[in-house]
């Protein structure tokens, strides 16, 4: 049938123009798979929904009277396939809470009871606010770039700089310059708009123009494991930093790497044959000397002997920036050393149990945390010797009956007795004239009481057996 162009401009043509074509013309693209809108004898029915586009949550509502229909009801989400297969609703309203594109069918029968049907296609934008990054220049001059804008993807956005001036950029140029005529703190809104419905987020930041006192700091530097280590960055005015890399002594290098949230941590590589000093630079050229701290890498090493293990740290780079340093072992507090003292042994290792030794450096700006290493107790300490006994008390009167501390062994070696009081100093060890302990302290009868002990003992092969306890000093 031949319809005259004017009528095309008729509510009625425009619908069953919509209708034959099976979705709505903002969104021809999204027809479904197997759509069956039309067809199958089935009549085309009218539906009317005056915004079809809108930013989430996007409320729609059919306009379109059912007069003259029955069993009207509503299919908000159809995707395809047999309309049957689907929950309805007689709702004629819709609330959609996110971003898509929404294909809406109609079922109902007319006054003769034959089943019509009509769709039409509803798009729901995405409302995300903006994110961007404000870089201010000593001169008062600052520059605007939105950070995230793949995720919205919004046509333009609408920037008011809070000194009543505003400009709009649109998605081909995602920055934008200002001028400011003084420096007080500014609020800056942004607010991304989709051209369609003309809505969108809305994002406001406080933003400082006084640069000198804002720079970005590596809060913390910890090596991970053998190969790699991380930086903990604090970037309160969300700069565009570039993270350099210094090889001992040397110039520092770009490294490629760039960060812009506030809050950041970064993955490195690192070698523990070789230090390695990091810091950011702010990538806009105005703001380029407005560089944070260097933190550089710092490890430990353990040698295990037979019978205690020796931690051993690096001096640091610079050592002017160090306030405080401390080794851990097993999580606690173990060792503080001083910038003179490199080494420590520790004899003090159990059997079965692991020992793990850290090394953390603070200065006034961050942490640094070297390598953790951890290593099994001396296989002295699980030795075990026949015949080896060690008394657990001992009665110094001079009645002659067990007035000496003395290990009683088989072995055919040497055996060794190290004394402590509860503070933790040696009061007593063996030499080769003296090889027990009489209850003697500088001369005189020590106190009653339990005393810690360490015996060693070797055998004629060279196997060791340490054993750490207490004895009962009576008299």
């Amino acid at each position: 049938m031949f319809v005259p162009p004017f009528l095309f401009c008729s509510e009625k043509w425009l619908l069953l123009f919509f209708v034959f074509n099976g979705v709505s013309l903002f969104t021809s693209a999204q027809t479904p798979a197997d759509n069956q809108c039309v067809g199958n004898g089935i009549l085309p029915g009218v539906i009317k929904v005056l915004n079809p586009v809108g930013c989430a949550p996007h409320q729609i509502i059919d306009t379109q009277s059912p007069t003259g229909l029955t069993n009207v009801r509503y299919i908000f989400d159809y995707k395809g396939g047999d309309p049957s297969g689907y929950t309805s609703t007689t709702d004629a309203s819709f609330n959609y809470t996110k971003a898509g594109s929404y294909v809406v069918m109609k079922l109902s029968e007319n006054a003769q009871g034959q089943p019509q049907r009509a769709c039409t296609t509803i798009t729901v934008q995405d409302p995300t606010p903006p994110e961007f990054t404000v870089v201010p220049c000593p001169d008062g001059n600052v520059t605007l770039t939105i950070t995230n804008h793949d995720i919205p993807q919004y046509e333009e956005y609408v920037i008011e700089w809070g000194d009543g001036n505003a400009s709009i950029i649109n998605r081909l140029n995602l920055s934008a310059p200002h001028q400011y005529a003084n420096f007080e703190t500014k609020s800056v809104t942004v607010q991304g708009k989709h051209k369609t419905s003309n809505c969108g987020g809305k994002t406001t930041r406080t933003i400082s123009l006084n640069v000198a006192t804002v720079p970005a700091k590596i809060t913390k530097l910890e090596i991970l494991d053998a190969t790699t280590g991380e930086l903990t960055i604090s970037n309160p005015n969300q700069f565009e930093l570039t993270l350099y890399r210094q090889n001992g002594l040397t110039t520092f290098q770009n490294t490629g790497i760039v960060v812009r949230s506030e809050e950041e941590k970064v993955k490195i590589t690192v070698d523990t044959n070789r230090i390695f000093c990091y810091k950011f630079r702010p990538t806009e050229n105005c703001i380029a000397s407005l560089e944070s701290n260097i933190l550089c890498t710092t490890f430990l090493k353990v040698v295990p002997s037979s019978t205690y293990n020796t931690i051993n740290i690096a001096p640091y780079i610079y050592p002017a920036e160090i306030t405080k340093r401390t080794v851990t072992k097993n999580n606690a507090l173990w060792w503080a050393p001083t910038q003179t003292v490199w080494s420590k042994d520790d004899p003090e290792a159990q059997c079965g149990e692991q020992a793990c030794y850290r090394l953390q450096l603070s200065t006034k700006d961050g942490e640094i945390l070297s390598n953790e290493i951890c290593v099994n107790p001396p296989a002295a300490l699980c030795a075990s010797l026949a015949g080896v006994f060690v008394p657990d008390a001992f009665t110094p009167n001079g009645d002659g009956i067990n007035d000496v501390f003395e290990i009683k062994t088989e072995a055919e070696g040497e055996s060794e007795i190290f004394i402590y009081d509860r503070w933790g100093n040696i009061i007593f060890e063996t030499t080769p004239n003296v090889r027990y302990w009489n209850g003697k302290l500088n001369g005189q009868p020590a106190p009653n009481g339990p005393y810690f002990y360490k015996v060693i003992v070797s055998d004629k092969v060279g196997r060791s057996f340490i054993k750490r306890g207490t004895v009962a000093l009576l008299r």
